[in-house]
């Protein structure tokens, strides 16, 4: 359920390393405040004045202020990595596809790839926030306040203890179910996404045509599918959430019967009893805080893993070529050039020769090539066979970054 991934972006291990600063001293005042009110409840009950007791109120006073303080300071913490990383992750996308063109949107679809530029690196935020937060306070905390719980009884210590990993068991079991759940959301996310820009691009021919209501259907039947494997992951994710309150919440009340039980019989003094029973809900808290936020953060690390996929795509190599600005005299020749894409088809050998300023048409029948002329004049795609000559220089590719400057390119 955690993310390995997640641990290589820029940053990520000092912000661990703050972060578990913060919350090891989390757990302290957590214990500090647990210690200083079992205390004070127990010397009040035993007859002392509340007067003489005030040392032990104001111990729990602040560490109850500290925790806040604490829980201010990492979300600022948080928020402002979280925030720089995604607006770096975005950059990195950005400059990504315009190195590999046009070619990985006509795969991946521009309605896919627009989401996930936009909201898609916003969720990638989020993860990123919740994750780092509920992950190092659930590896921390509940070690720390079991270990003193042990302390003050080790028999509510081993009890405690054997719980937790059944719930742990019960978590990962729900998690796949909504992960699996989830991708096919994103799924069908990806294509209404790709729909709905196709319509936008499409609308005049397709009004032109008559065809527009019928494409209108095919649209209702998208956003309905996605409709509904959203609700399919809402309804496991409040299920998983109602299960995991339910059963920490038992877990509590089975300690609480079990202490005064012990409480009534003698075996056990009201401080340790009180110490554990205010403990027990802190030591369940951030593995149910991980629960409830892990299913908001799948849309983001499902966005992540696609950004990811983006920027690891190889770049083709530039050929180290200085060009100068297009002149009056400048030339381009093609000749025989060809290219083969993996699913078939291909572009019959083109033969060009183009110089100085001149307008030109490319005109042919839908699927002629003239797409991937564009494309391979623009050095987004590379020829399979052929040869290129620029300004008097033999090139394999236009993808040069001196003749892409001059280029403007509008799908």
């Amino acid at each position: 359920m955690i993310d390995r991934l997640l641990f290589t972006l820029k940053g990520s291990k000092q912000i661990m390393i703050k972060l578990v600063g913060f919350y090891v001293l989390q757990a302290f005042l957590i214990i500090g405040q647990a210690i200083s009110l079992a205390s004070l409840l127990t010397n009040l009950w035993a007859g002392h004045s509340l007067a003489s007791e005030w040392g032990w109120l104001v111990g729990f006073i602040s560490c109850f202020i500290g925790r806040h303080i604490i829980n201010w300071l990492d979300t600022v913490l948080l928020d402002n990595y979280a925030r720089k990383t995604a607006q770096h992750l975005r950059q990195e996308l950005l400059a990504k596809l315009f190195k590999l063109g046009p070619q990985l949107v006509q795969q991946q679809g521009t309605g896919n790839i627009v989401t996930l530029t936009l909201d898609g690196i916003s969720e990638v935020e989020n993860y990123i926030n919740l994750l780092f937060s509920k992950f190092v306070s659930m590896m921390i905390i509940p070690v720390m306040l079991l270990i003193v719980c042990f302390w003050l009884d080790w028999i509510s210590g081993l009890v405690m203890l054997l719980v937790y990993p059944l719930i742990i068991l019960f978590m990962i079991i729900l998690g796949y179910a909504a992960k699996a759940k989830a991708d096919r959301q994103y799924a069908n996310f990806q294509v209404l996404s790709n729909h709905f820009i196709d319509s936008l691009r499409g609308i005049d021919t397709l009004k032109y045509f008559g065809l527009s209501k019928r494409y209108s259907k095919s649209i209702f039947r998208s956003s309905e599918r996605f409709r509904k494997s959203t609700m399919s992951v809402i309804r496991v994710a409040m299920l998983s959430t109602f299960a995991l309150d339910f059963f920490t919440t038992l877990s509590i009340a089975v300690l609480a019967v079990f202490l005064g039980l012990r409480l009534i019989e003698g075996h056990l003094l009201l401080f340790p009893a009180l110490g554990i029973l205010i403990l027990a809900p802190e030591y369940f808290m951030p593995i149910r805080n991980f629960a409830n936020d892990y299913h908001a953060t799948l849309n983001g690390k499902n966005s992540f893993h696609a950004v990811e996929k983006i920027l690891q795509e190889e770049v083709p190599p530039e050929p180290h070529v200085d060009l100068k600005k297009w002149q009056a005299d400048s030339k381009l020749e093609l000749n025989n050039v060809e290219f083969q894409y993996e699913h078939g088809s291909q572009l019959a050998p083109v033969n060009i020769n183009l110089h100085g300023f001149q307008k030109v048409g490319i005109v042919g029948m839908s699927g002629a090539g003239k797409t991937t002329l564009i494309n391979l004049l623009g050095g987004f795609l590379h020829p399979t066979s052929g040869t290129i000559k620029i300004q008097g220089q033999t090139v394999k590719t236009l993808n040069i970054e001196d003749w892409q400057k001059q280029i403007i390119y509008i799908l």
